[in-house]
């Protein structure tokens, strides 16, 4: 039986041989991955803005901790107004041919560490609709907002009863207003092209490198 064992050096010599075979074939796979991935898969595009919430704290002090907690849960509370029936119905109504469900879904709002800045995103088919879906999105979002904190307010405990019962706990941030940033920005978000070719042209050197060491091997064993 012939000696199927390839050194480090016969490797190298064999991949050397069949360069060009492997540096088309790589190609080819790369080029095919970035073809579907810009050509044929459903583009969609995320715009976002940037808005700032102000606010003061009602008892005591932060830690480190204490404030990214109050940090993730503040664009928690935001997400909630963000979906809620009255900023999507109020989108859907002043823009045609949009589903309730699907808008919220390609709604959403995250926050940023050691910030008050948060950022709203929109995700459509175009980046002319994505930009459109965020401006009314916004729009109802800050009129939301403005019902949501008047709620709030009217639901809130005295500065007195604060004092007597609230005290011992952990100190809390009443957002006061926000503030959205003229600035937008849109990209497409799916599907990442450069992932894609990348992924393909990997792909397309393991698959040729791996083919010919097989055959080589093959030769070898008969």
């Amino acid at each position: 039986m012939a000696d199927t064992t390839l050194t480090l050096k016969e490797l190298t010599k064999l991949i050397w041989k069949n360069l060009l075979l492997i540096v088309i074939v790589t190609a080819l796979f790369g080029g095919l991955a970035y073809g579907t991935a810009n050509y044929l898969l459903p583009a969609r595009y995320t715009a976002s803005m940037d808005f700032v919430a102000k606010g003061k704290i009602t008892q005591g002090g932060f830690t480190k901790w204490q404030a990214r907690s109050q940090n993730e849960q503040a664009a928690n509370g935001f997400q909630n107004i963000a979906i809620s029936p009255g900023v999507i119905d109020h989108t859907t109504n002043e823009i045609d041919n949009v589903s309730p469900a699907a808008l919220r879904e390609n709604i959403t709002v995250c926050s940023t560490p050691r910030s008050n800045t948060y950022t709203l995103t929109v995700t459509s088919s175009s980046p002319e609709k994505a930009k459109k879906k965020l401006k009314v999105v916004a729009k109802n979002f800050k009129k939301e907002f403005k019902l949501e904190y008047k709620q709030g307010r009217k639901a809130m405990p005295t500065k007195e009863m604060r004092r007597m019962y609230l005290k011992p706990i952990l100190p809390t941030v009443l957002v006061k207003s926000i503030k959205f940033k003229d600035k937008t920005r849109v990209v497409k978000s799916y599907p990442n092209v450069k992932f894609a070719a990348a992924i393909g042209t990997a792909t397309g050197f393991l698959l040729a490198t791996w083919g010919s060491i097989y055959w080589r091997l093959r030769r070898s064993y008969r």
